[in-house]
């Protein structure tokens, strides 16, 4: 190793003005995951500030100093010191690479942050390695300034996805701007786009992951919530019915949309898929036959227990935007809830009027039996008032005038029935 840096020490000197033909053997036990040497200069020693803080380091004896550049790194190595790198410098970071040239000598100052260093060669082509320096860093920069933002939209997109908020563009915008680094990879002036590809590359890898995974972890925690509550809590299974139908459709095909999603991630979005089937075409077809079982009812009891059926499940499809929800079967509600809802408010008021009929008449031989039907009978009437005043604009002063009227008789039967007298 010793040999051939000196060796490459006596060919930049005998080489004149121009640049060199590097040996990338020279320096192979120096390079990292096939980095290829571009250009050498040699001086007798290297300035290195750090903090405001300048050293001047030099080798020992006769030995030069060689700032070696590769494609991924600007390199100080002391020829008393073959075998190690003194100070790196990763092409990514590199922020300044200036040249100053003096009236005895030229340098060149490249620097990150605050460190930096200034080298004055006594040969090799400054100019050349200054302008590769400069261009190829500015090239990381623009890569990873791309990359970066897309990352900060991705740590947004996630939060929203996660947060069952609208998630917009951004999907759109965050693979633009991997698209944006692709492009300044692809057309690489110097340097390797291969390897600034491979940046890009393992950026979309991390974009694919987290992006599928939260859709996915989303819509299995919505079609566990969906499941539980298929039977008895409509409200409840359609928000979070739509939020799993919502995560399947951003998900479908996702194995051809995607390039790099592993296979465990494509196993779980067939399974969510799956185990999604079903759910919504027996939503509809319930909900079909509540509303047909409302309309055939012949007494008021059943009428008011399947039209409220019927509304609870239209009612909650229309808040779940179970309409607009990509590929669910249609339930029409916003053409039919408000005729739901009159017939609904309709057949409680007049389950609610027989009720209290039926008090009436028990009231004089049973006071309890009376009061159940008081009680129930303001029930149906709180329903058919919070129907009505949602989506008929009703003034609810009848309905709270008839639940006056109501309260005073459960008021009257509670004090017949618990007076010391009825007790006796």
């Amino acid at each position: 190793m010793f040999d051939r840096v000196n060796d490459l020490s006596d060919s930049l000197i005998g080489g004149g003005e121009g640049d060199v033909d590097l040996d990338p053997g020279a320096f192979a036990e120096l390079l990292q995951n096939g980095e290829q040497p571009q250009h050498v200069l040699a001086s007798d020693s290297v300035e290195h500030e750090t903090d405001g803080r300048t050293t001047t380091v030099k080798p020992d004896g006769d030995h030069a100093a060689y700032l070696l550049v590769t494609d991924e790194r600007v390199n100080i190595i002391l020829g008393d010191q073959p075998d190690e790198v003194e100070i790196a410098f990763g092409m990514d970071a590199i922020t300044t690479c200036d040249v100053d040239s003096g009236l005895l000598n030229e340098t060149v100052v490249v620097g990150h942050g605050n460190e930096s260093i200034t080298f004055s060669p006594t040969a090799g082509d400054l100019e050349t390695t200054a302008a590769y320096i400069e261009t190829v860093s500015e090239t990381y920069q623009s890569v990873d300034d791309a990359i970066e933002t897309a990352m900060d939209r991705l740590d947004t997109l996630e939060e929203r996805i996660r947060g069952d908020e609208p998630t917009e563009n951004r999907m759109v915008r965050t693979r633009s701007k991997l698209s944006e680094a692709r492009h300044e990879a692809a057309n690489a002036e110097k340097g390797s786009p291969e390897k600034l590809g491979e940046r890009v590359a393992e950026a979309e890898r991390e974009f694919e992951r987290r992006y599928v995974t939260a859709w996915l972890e989303r819509g299995e925690a919505a079609l566990e919530t969906a499941t539980s509550a298929a039977e008895d809590d409509y409200a409840a299974f359609c928000t979070a019915y739509t939020t799993a139908a919502t995560a399947v459709d951003t998900l479908k095909n996702v194995d051809e949309r995607f390039n790099h999603v592993a296979e465990t991630l494509i196993d779980r979005v067939d399974a969510l898929v799956e185990d999604a089937d079903g759910f919504d075409t027996r939503y509809v077809e319930a909900s079909r036959d509540a509303l047909d079982g409302a309309s055939d009812a012949d007494d008021p009891e059943a009428a008011a227990t399947r039209w409220l059926e019927a509304y609870r499940r239209f009612d909650a499809a229309h808040e779940a935007d179970w309409d607009r929800t990509a590929d669910l079967p249609e339930l029409s509600t916003d053409d039919e809830l408000d005729g739901i809802a009159e017939s609904t408010v309709e057949a409680l008021v007049e389950y609610a009027e027989s009720l209290e009929t039926d008090g009436e008449n028990r009231e004089d031989d049973d006071a309890e039996a009376a009061r159940e039907r008081y009680e129930q009978a303001a029930e149906q009437l709180r329903q058919a008032r919070d129907i009505a005043e949602k989506w008929a604009e009703t003034d609810a002063d009848p309905f709270e005038t008839e639940l006056a009227t109501l309260d005073e008789k459960i008021d009257r039967t509670k004090w017949e029935w618990g007076s010391p007298g009825s007790a006796e």
